[in-house]
């Protein structure tokens, strides 16, 4: 056979497979990875015709060449390296990759010694191809099977949360291969097959570009794209839509860096379809924001489905607020307002519960703090409005000023605003509502005053407080504390 002849024998895979490799240069969607991965593929494919070529010459020699001996196992190990590397185009498996690779590396050598060991196929010296009579026989056939098998069970599972067009295209295409394979080995039929893997490739190809555009790079979720695509797509199937909101992301980014938002981001998405509930789709719409379709799904299991990846969430670091509605009148949008009305409350409760929490340690702190430097504490508490609603003095403030108990000393500011000496009164106070009402949480209180004490004596004090705050500047908490500082101002320090 020519190199014309061949060229020409050729000239569907050689096409595609140019017409590939240029549109690869122009890939918006695809990560450098899978382009890599691409033209790998491409390259083996091409390799295969053309060591598939050079072996088919070689058939019709009395006798034995080292080239057929050679290139021999290296057409049977392309198809499933092909098959391989097509896997590697989608990053189906990120895990243990080494035991993907591993019946590969065990073959090679064992195909490449067969002319010797007899293992599976051997050449005699009149160059007549000689089959084992053992079931190994069909060893490459096997081979080519086992990962047929993993592309399809790894394809279902990497693309399960996606439509099935793409998908069934795909299969389409690998049954066919497959077809003709089997083909080849039942029949005897010594045919090169690497147009039919171009064109295979072609077709996965383009599924994955299809399938890359809606999905979320990061989190492997749909994208937002795909989100509002399918709000109208499926507006007759969706019948309750989640908002899904994950609480401190920035802080997180801001604190322990962008690598560590992003795993945080991954984990979180794990968690949203940890589930693997059919007919439910999880979209990332936002940074911090996810959204979820349920398709003919009732509240029950809608609810049930929301405490699941609560409890996933639970095992992890982060928190994530969550709203749900169900659909009426296939009003998709009026839903999803609804469901977000309900994270943001959801939201907020998180939020004021988690700096309670923080505040109700700092006041602990403080007080372990107060009783080694002989020091009293006080501590007010507001609403969401701003407007204060509880006021604490410490045991040991009362006990520096001669108080017993609150019966004694009510929990009531006017207790210590009464006591104040008339000439510091004004100054104090104004510090201190000066103090709460600044909501860029740039002022602290730092006062010294008089005050009388149970015995009506007068002492001084120097008192300190800080304030807690919403993200919008709202008190949420003020601490502070007392240090009685008379014999300072006696001695004149």
């Amino acid at each position: 056979m020519s190199i014309v002849t061949w060229i020409l024998s050729k000239y569907i895979v050689i096409a595609e497979l140019l017409g590939l490799w240029i549109i690869l240069e122009s890939n918006v969607h695809l990560k450098k990875r899978t382009i890599l991965a691409t033209r790998a593929v491409t390259i083996l494919i091409f390799a295969e015709a053309v060591i598939w070529g050079i072996v088919r010459w070689t058939w019709d020699l009395n006798y034995l060449t080292g080239i057929r001996i050679l290139l021999t196992p290296a057409t049977y190990l392309l198809p499933p390296i092909i098959m391989l590397g097509i896997m590697e185009m989608a990053e189906m498996v990120r895990e243990r990759r080494f035991l993907l690779y591993l019946p590969i590396l065990v073959s090679v050598p064992l195909l490449f010694t067969s002319q010797w060991t007899h293992l599976f196929y051997w050449f005699t010296p009149d160059n007549q191809y000689v089959a084992a009579e053992s079931v190994l026989r069909y060893y490459p056939f096997i081979l080519f099977l086992l990962y047929f098998v993993l592309f399809i069970g790894f394809f279902a599972i990497r693309y399960a949360r996606y439509g099935t067009v793409e998908r069934k295209g795909i299969l389409v295409s690998l049954i066919v291969a497959a077809v003709g394979v089997t083909l080849q080995v039942i029949f005897g039929i010594d045919e090169d097959f690497s147009t039919l893997f171009a064109s295979m490739l072609l077709i996965y190809y383009l599924a994955l570009y299809v399938l890359t555009s809606k999905e979320d790079t990061l989190t492997r979720l749909m994208n937002r794209q795909c989100y509002y695509a399918d709000s109208e797509n499926l507006k007759d199937q969706i019948t309750a839509v989640v908002s899904v909101d994950m609480n401190d992301l920035k802080k997180i980014n801001d604190i322990q860096g962008h690598d560590e938002g992003d795993k945080a981001l991954k984990m979180v998405a794990d968690c949203l379809t940890k589930s693997k509930m059919k007919q439910k789709k999880v979209y990332r719409i936002g940074g911090d924001e996810f959204a979820i379709y349920y398709l003919g799904k009732k509240e029950e299991e809608v609810k049930e489905d929301i405490q699941l990846m609560q409890s996933a969430l639970s095992q992890t670091p982060y928190v994530c607020a969550f709203g749900y509605e169900m659909v009426k009148g296939n009003d998709i949008e009026e839903a999803m307002l609804v469901a977000d009305r309900e994270m943001y409350t959801n939201k907020a409760i998180l939020k004021d519960t988690n700096e309670r929490r923080i505040a109700e340690h700092k006041e602990a702190t403080i007080r372990v703090m107060h009783e080694a430097l002989g020091s009293g504490m006080w501590g007010m508490e507001f609403d969401e409005d701003g407007n204060m609603t509880s006021v604490i003095w410490s045991p040991e403030f009362r006990k520096m000023i001669g108080y017993k108990d609150e019966h004694d000393f009510p929990n009531e500011l006017e207790s210590w605003s009464n006591l104040l000496y008339p000439d510091d009164r004004e100054n104090v106070l104004k510090a201190f509502n000066d103090t709460i009402n600044d909501y860029s949480g740039r002022k602290n209180y730092d006062v010294e005053y008089r005050l009388k004490v149970k015995s009506g004596e007068w002492r001084w004090f120097h008192a300190i407080g800080r304030i807690l705050r919403h993200d919008n500047g709202v008190p949420l908490s003020y601490v502070g504390m007392f240090v009685d500082i008379t014999d300072k101002k006696v001695a004149g320090l």
